[in-house]
């Protein structure tokens, strides 16, 4: 993406030449004139770039001019690495030979080193480097001469219409309403639930969706699948996205993984099929298989075979866009999905379109619109993204040129599956070059792929894809904004928060459509391969930037890929569990590779050669049985994320760790052999993520973190006693996460005095305590200078506490999750700060003057913010004290903001308090799950208890867990 390349190789270059001069280092020299010319060639190519994208795709001399361009300035791109390296390396060896020497004799030889160093580096270097960016510019210069010929239009900056401040203020579109389905859900509805799906083969029934991409299959589905009547049917509902390639193992394996339990990890499809035989035999179950692709029947034959024991009325349901695929798997009914009427196209344009705006404002742009919404031939993806492009233009003008643009005539030349791509093109060429390579680089992900937002955004940034409006700006809350921006455009859907870490943290995930991400590989055809594992081809018609292993194959078929030159990769990605997908010599020939991605590659060892791969930006390793990271890795000066979760074998980080001088994520989550961290850890200044940080007993192990002040999430694992004010946390005012994990060993009768006195980070808005040992919570917690930021609050397997007192007086706090507190047998009205203290000031308080009356009553209110509550695994729970006559009369006000209430595994749990309940007008979600007594009480639905309870929107009683799967 030449667009958003050239101006930030035009400042590098500067930077670059300045930042050795100021460094005083003659490292490459006599190449001013170079630069200088280099920087005057891509300024002028700068000013007809947006021109030459425009004009790219139907104009195949312009995209091979801009292909060419893109590898030059690539090239450069590695050179301006190497030159910034080479000038921190000459800079680190001048400071440590000069610490070396005693001052009287350094002023001695210094003349004589300066010049005996520029002697012996000017020669190699400039053979090197040097020579290198003379190339550039002659290769440049007949680039420059090779535009002439296509008349490019200059222009300077970005149109109005892709000014990034101005759409950031609008908000990502709501997905909840769906328009024209409803006859199609009655219709499947009736199939799945009537008495004839006991009449399929071997008493399974296999329905398939069949329709045209982007016609509805996956969200008819999702509100079928949803259904109350659905759930209550089946005994057993799976959802499972099965995409290209068609993976039985991988497929096997996620029929069989359910919540709090992970998927037999056998790398073998026979016993998988056996288990999955065990598993639905004699069970009514609804199997939903999206997006199926093969067509080949001796795939799914062996499913068809263990799942045919399914107890009548079982079904199995498939999405697809092909009627072979439908005939492949056996289908027993098909539902075909008829296209959409125009005016329901026009009903989804003008919902998201006209949100908000005046009735004079629509009126104006109605007849344009609907005749916007006749070009979505039916297909509701195709309406959503013409009204989400529609939000954005403000004039008749604007909405009269979407109407009237030359896109539309691409639909002549692409193929049915293609036709959506007119209405993604209108929307696509509205971004910004840094907001275009966002969203093609997502062709990367497998179809269907759960992608975790905030790892994409590292993975944009490893590629440098995102820029800065001023220095010193954070770069992940600016590829927030840019991940905001396409959301708001339908470029990325299905936005949810999942639990993660044992529930202790959240990630936001999302999907793309998979005609989006049609579309993305479309864009990036030459840049971005898949490799199936034989070697085949599947997207590139040239060598790719970027590779993705779909398959496991042996070290011949992936090296006999004549598509893949890995010395030209920038990004090596996994994402499947495989037994072995790396090559013994692998790292040496991922020469430019800024992303590299080996998780579950069963790596018992990681090769020194990673420490040679110089450009590496983003490394991730986890989930392998390595014992060890080599000392090489290092050098890997540019590093900014390393991935280690899951090494459970791991004993311990390289010594020399300081010279990952860029880094700012490490992630080593779950690796529990993982038990000293080297004290050159303290020198990584630029560190933000800390995932797993053992501190042990008696030691002064947290003083490796006195000076890392950038810190924004940190996991301390707590051996003992240990001195907390060596770690500076009250100085650390970006960190926002905090996770207290304290070791099974670690006994305590009061609150433990290292926490107590603990000064906690001042901008703390999410804390987790682990394994608490302590009887009561630690003091500063509730106190006014911390609680006023702290928003989510989870305390986990407290082994001594058995009331909750004080927590009610947290003000911000918006999510409170409890779980598996062994010795809590009363929830006591405390909890919501009702105690006798409470009682004896009302009276007074009704003594005094109303108005001191008023100001009283206005302060007592309990956990004023809170929006969800969550209690799980309280195995000693019996008694929720509920309010009496006279707490009537004293809380005035108790959690009136609380939308969600899940209490999940309180088997002794007998009732819920009935009137604090009825005080909470705003609770909207009541959730119960494998709660014996509670669901005897209340699952009927009909008694005098159930009415205590009827008010609330949405009840939900089952013996299911929490489910925080995708």
């Amino acid at each position: 993406m030449a667009e958003l390349i050239v101006p930030k190789i035009i400042d590098q270059l500067s930077d670059a030449l300045m930042k050795q001069l100021g460094e005083k280092v003659n490292l490459v020299m006599g190449v001013e004139e170079e630069v200088a010319n280099i920087s005057s060639k891509l300024a002028t190519i700068e000013k007809v770039l947006h021109d030459a994208e425009r004009r790219r795709l139907k104009d195949r001399s312009v995209g091979i001019w801009l292909e060419k361009l893109e590898d030059i300035t690539y090239e450069m791109d590695d050179v301006l690495d190497e030159w910034n390296f080479k000038i921190h390396r000459a800079k680190n060896e001048g400071t440590n030979q000069n610490a070396g020497l005693q001052p009287t004799l350094w002023n001695k030889v210094r003349s004589f080193i300066s010049s005996l160093c520029s002697c012996l580096k000017q020669v190699p270097v400039r053979s090197d480097i040097a020579q290198k960016i003379k190339k550039i510019n002659e290769q440049l210069e007949l680039t420059l001469k090779e535009a002439d010929q296509f008349k490019f239009i200059s222009s300077v900056g970005i149109p109005d219409s892709q000014d990034f401040k101005r759409i950031m203020t609008t908000s990502i579109i709501d997905e909840s309403e769906i328009y024209g389905r409803e006859s199609d859900k009655d219709a499947l509805l009736d199939q799945v639930l009537s008495k004839s799906s006991s009449q399929g083969r071997d008493g399974v029934q296999i329905i398939s969706i069949v329709g045209a991409g982007g016609s509805g299959k996956t969200t008819l589905a999702q509100l079928l699948f949803n259904d109350d009547r659905v759930k209550n049917h089946f005994e057993l509902k799976k959802w499972i996205c099965v995409s290209d390639p068609f993976d039985e193992k991988r497929i096997a394996r996620a029929i069989l993984e359910s919540p709090g339990k992970s998927s037999p990890d056998s790398s073998e499809l026979e016993p998988l099929l056996q288990l999955l035989k065990e598993t639905f035999s004699g069970k009514r179950f609804l199997l939903l298989l999206d997006d199926v692709w093969t067509k080949e029947d001796s795939k799914w034959k062996p499913f068809q075979y263990s799942l045919k024991d399914g107890a009548p009325g079982s079904v199995i349901l498939v999405t697809t866009r092909s009627l072979e695929v439908a005939r492949a798997v056996g289908t027993t009914h098909t539902h075909p999905m008829a296209l959409m009427s125009d005016s329901d196209c026009w009903q989804i344009v003008q919902r998201i379109a006209f949100g908000g705006r005046s009735e004079e404002w629509r009126k104006k742009r109605e007849s344009i619109g609907q005749k916007i919404a006749e070009k979505c031939k039916g297909l509701p993806l195709a309406a959503k993204t013409m009204g989400s492009l529609l939000r954005l233009k403000d004039t008749v003008q604007q909405w009269q040129n979407v109407l009237d643009s030359e896109i539309w005539q691409l639909e002549e030349e692409l193929s049915p599956e293609q036709k959506l791509f007119p209405h993604l093109f209108l929307s696509y060429n509205e971004l910004s070059p840094e907001l275009k390579r966002c969203f093609s680089y997502c062709a990367v992900f497998p179809k269907d792929h759960v992608i975790d937002v905030e790892e994409l955004i590292r993975l944009w940034i490893a590629q440098g894809y995102v820029r800065p409006r001023r220095r010193g700006e954070s770069l992940e809350l600016v590829g927030h904004e840019y991940f905001n921006n396409l959301a708001m455009r339908s470029f990325i859907q299905e936005l949810k928060k999942v639990e993660a870490y044992y529930g202790l943290s959240e990630y936001m995930k999302c999907k793309m459509h998979d005609i989006v991400h049609d579309f993305a590989q479309f864009l990036t055809k030459n840049e971005c391969h898949a490799l199936d594992g034989t070697g085949r081809n599947s997207s590139s018609e040239r060598r790719p930037r970027h590779l993705t292993i779909l398959e496991e194959g042996t070290e011949e078929e992936m090296f006999s890929s004549r598509v893949v030159d890995f010395g030209r990769l920038r990004s090596f990605l996994t994402f499947h569990r495989f037994e072995r997908v790396v090559p013994q010599n692998l790292f040496c020939h991922l020469k430019c590779v800024r992303t590299l991605t080996l998780s579950r590659c069963g790596l018992a060892e990681i090769p020194a050669e990673v420490g040679r791969l110089l450009h590496l930006r983003h490394l991730d390793l986890s989930d392998n049985p390595f014992k060890e990271l080599p000392e090489a890795i290092c050098d890997l000066y540019y590093l900014e994320t390393l991935v280690i979760n899951f090494c459970r074998k791991l004993s311990c980080l390289p010594e020399r760790i300081e010279g990952l001088v860029h880094l700012r994520h490490l992630f080593n989550e779950m690796t529990d052999d993982l038990r000293q961290i080297p004290q050159g850890l303290r020198k990584l200044t630029s560190l933000c993520t800390l995932a797993g940080f053992i501190v042990r007993s008696n030691s002064d192990d947290l003083a490796i973190l006195k000076d890392l002040n950038q810190l924004e999430g940190l996991v301390i694992k707590i051996e003992g006693e240990v001195n907390f004010g060596s770690a500076k946390l009250g100085k650390k005012i970006n960190m926002r996460e905090m996770f207290l994990l304290f070791s099974d060993g670690t006994q305590f009768i009061e609150t433990p005095s290292c926490i107590e006195t603990m000064e906690p980070p001042p901008n703390l808005e999410q804390l987790a305590l682990v394994r608490y040992p302590g009887a009561q919570l630690p003091s500063w917690l509730v106190t006014k200078s911390h609680a006023n930021n702290l928003t989510r609050l989870i305390i986990s397997r407290p082994r001594n506490i058995s009331s909750l007192h004080a927590l009610w007086k947290l003000s911000s706090l918006e999510e409170l999750k409890i779980g598996e507190a062994e010795k809590l047998e009363c929830l006591g009205k405390e909890f919501f700060g009702v105690t006798q203290t409470l009682h004896e000031n009302s009276r007074d308080a009704l003594d005094t003057l109303s108005d001191s009356k008023s100001s009283f009553l206005a302060e007592a209110v309990a956990f004023p913010n809170l929006r969800k509550l969550h209690f799980r695994h309280f195995q000693n729970w019996t008694n929720w004290e509920d309010l009496s006559e006279d707490d009537e009369e004293v809380a005035v006000s108790i959690m009136p903001c609380l939308e969600e209430l899940k209490i999940s595994q309180c088997r002794k749990l007998e009732t819920l308090p009935h009137h604090i309940l009825s005080k909470i007008s705003s609770l909207k979600i009541l959730d119960i799950q494998r709660c014996n007594k509670l669901k005897d009480r209340y699952s009927d639905k009909t008694g005098d208890d159930w009415k205590k309870i009827s008010h609330i929107l949405q009840v939900h009683i089952s013996d299911e867990y929490f489910s925080a799967q995708v």
